[in-house]
């Protein structure tokens, strides 16, 4: 393997001004040096063009591309398109990174290496922190491990926190899909199941900003776009369909309609829940999942309006309570389930259905 290969960093940037002066510093400052840093200027009105233009006429490794505002799919469409890179990744404009974060990254890894993911640190800004999201980050390997179900379906799915091989995400012609919110869940469900292996370096490297006003925080806040997340199910699953999956990743076409499902449930608009569920019956009759796993998707047909209170899922954890209290709280985290019921704390393995 080259000692030194080329990283393409894609660097989308929409009115973050205020956050991108530290972005770029910590890609520029990177003890690894072979990089190119594609920023993608996706029509701001603020002064991040300005402060691109002063970065790239400072650093010959920034490529500045200007189009119109398309959202963040399109932006780093435009950089996959332009990634000339062995590896590429992507850093999202109002983050920053350690130090020497691909570096430590690049270690260890082989020629049969095709997804190198590298842990996250959150950094809460004016939202209360959700321990839980913090759990769904922290690695639960280390070292290089084989693509199966169990690797496939621990691995967080955002893209930045991974380096990509170029030529495998080049091979299934996987990019981002315009107009969608969860565009990283596409991303990394459709290319992970046929991947060689993956390597895990669990050190925190990338600093993921959690703050008012993103799509993340605006995700989390009953906005009808949260839909997205079915639409996102439905052409991962027509993906599949194209590249039909090894037998042994079968199972991923249940856990991606699930995982899709359960993390829409609860930020749903009242006015909108009866098309979410015709939606999401829809698409598992679609595609065959009601027919092959009927008694996993039973709650299709079970999930009325008025239980949503009692029934809560985030990220890695669920919890169901009554008038408040909590009755049982499930966390899902490194193959584990931790029950409290009524307190009472139980532990056994955990088992994706």
């Amino acid at each position: 393997m080259n000692d030194s290969p080329l990283i393409s960093v894609i660097v989308p940037v929409y009115n973050v001004e205020k956050y991108l002066r530290k972005c770029l510093e910590s890609i520029c400052g990177q003890t690894y040096r072979n990089l190119e840093i594609l920023c993608v200027n996706d029509g701001s009105t603020d002064g991040s063009a300005a402060i691109l233009e002063e970065y790239a006429a400072r650093d010959a490794r920034i490529k500045v591309f200007t189009q119109p505002n398309g959202g963040l799919s399109a932006a780093r469409n435009t950089g996959l398109r332009h990634a000339t890179g062995e590896w590429v990744t992507g850093v999202d404009s109002d983050d920053y990174l350690a130090p020497d974060t691909y570096e430590y990254a690049l270690a260890g890894t082989t020629n049969e290496t095709d997804i190198i993911v590298f842990g996250t640190k959150i950094i809460w800004q004016d939202i209360p922190e959700d321990p839980a999201m913090q759990e769904y980050f922290n690695l639960p390997y280390n070292g290089i491990q084989p693509l199966n179900f169990e690797t496939f379906s621990h691995t967080p799915v955002t893209f930045w926190d991974k380096l990509w091989r170029a030529s495998f995400v080049k091979q299934y012609g996987v990019s981002f899909p315009p107009g969608l919110w969860y565009e990283d869940t596409h991303f990394f469900h459709s290319l992970a199941p046929f991947a060689r292996n993956i390597s895990y370096r669990p050190e925190q490297k990338y600093m993921y900003v959690r703050r008012s006003g993103s799509i993340m925080s605006e995700s989390s806040d009953c906005n009808p776009k949260v839909l997205d997340r079915l639409r996102i199910a439905q052409a991962t699953l027509e993906f599949y369909r194209g590249n039909p999956l090894p037998e042994s990743m079968l199972k991923c076409r249940l856990h991606v309609f699930k995982e899709n499902f359960m993390s829409t449930l609860d930020f749903v608009p009242r006015s909108l829940f009866k098309g979410f569920m015709q939606m999401a019956s829809d698409i598992a009759y679609q595609y065959g999942l009601i027919q092959e796993y009927p008694a996993q998707l039973r709650f299709l047909q079970r999930v009325p309006w008025w239980l949503r209170p009692f029934v809560k899922h985030k990220i890695s954890k669920s919890y169901y309570s009554l008038f408040g209290i909590p009755i049982v709280v499930i966390v899902r985290h490194q193959h584990k389930e931790l029950y409290r019921i009524l307190g009472i704390k139980i532990q056994r393995p955990y088992k994706d259905a």
